[in-house]
């Protein structure tokens, strides 16, 4: 099934092996022409310098009776002002297809937003941290000063689900302070990439990404 004028997407950037940095935004599409769809540009925008890289497009479609995500590669040909048809123009991205559309599969590195209720919860050397978001491959999180973390060690993790703990490896990426994120500097967020997970660690974790997917759709969020 092809996406068409007015389909709410979701898109899909800097995808890596382990999803330890990828971003993924929502949009619309404004136009579709063959392989060229024209669409909204994202909130924060996406930079000149996305122009010519390759993303993944995603977007929901009903599928026996139930909702399913479905994706293909796309290119950034540009980054234009497009006229909608009330004549206002709005800032735009021009995309090609470059891949034919298939149900997209969440343990890659789609990332999902925890909230309170979600029952899932992370520490690191004993110390709880917020979760920003979390995919199989790794997450983002926010801590306080009594927690130092340094950016390239390994720290001891561990993840709760639903009352279970699971101790997981995480490699610190980086660190930062939160002025960067507009908030206080007495707050610090890291990005953690999860290495040698196990089996069951890796089957509950995903379980437990698509039970948060599913929590989002019911109450007309899209994920």
């Amino acid at each position: 099934m092809d996406i068409t004028r007015g389909f709410d997407i979701r898109i899909v950037t800097e995808t890596n092996a382990t999803g330890a940095e990828t971003l993924v935004k929502s949009s619309k599409v404004y136009d579709a022409r063959g392989k060229i769809l024209i669409l909204a540009q994202t909130y924060p925008p996406l930079p000149e310098s996305m122009r010519r890289k390759d993303i993944i497009i995603t977007f929901l479609i009903r599928r026996n009776g139930a909702m399913a995500r479905h994706g293909f590669s796309a290119r950034i040909v540009d980054l234009i002002d497009y006229s909608l048809g009330s004549g206002e123009k709005v800032a735009a991205l021009e995309v090609e297809r470059i891949g034919e559309p298939e149900p997209y599969c969440v343990r890659m590195c789609y990332r999902v937003h925890p909230t309170n209720q979600s029952g899932l919860s992370m520490r690191i050397d004993g110390t709880k941290v917020s979760l920003i978001d979390i995919s199989l491959g790794g997450a983002k999180v926010c801590y306080d000063e009594s927690l130092r973390l340094e950016p390239d060690t390994v720290a001891n993790a561990s993840i709760d689900i639903e009352g279970r703990t699971y101790v997981i490896e995480a490699h610190l990426l980086r660190t930062w302070n939160g002025a960067s994120e507009g908030f206080s500097d007495d707050l610090r967020f890291a990005a953690l990439q999860f290495t040698h997970m196990q089996k069951k660690v890796e089957d509950a974790l995903s379980q437990k990404i698509r039970d948060i997917e599913r929590q989002a759709l019911s109450k007309g969020i899209l994920p």
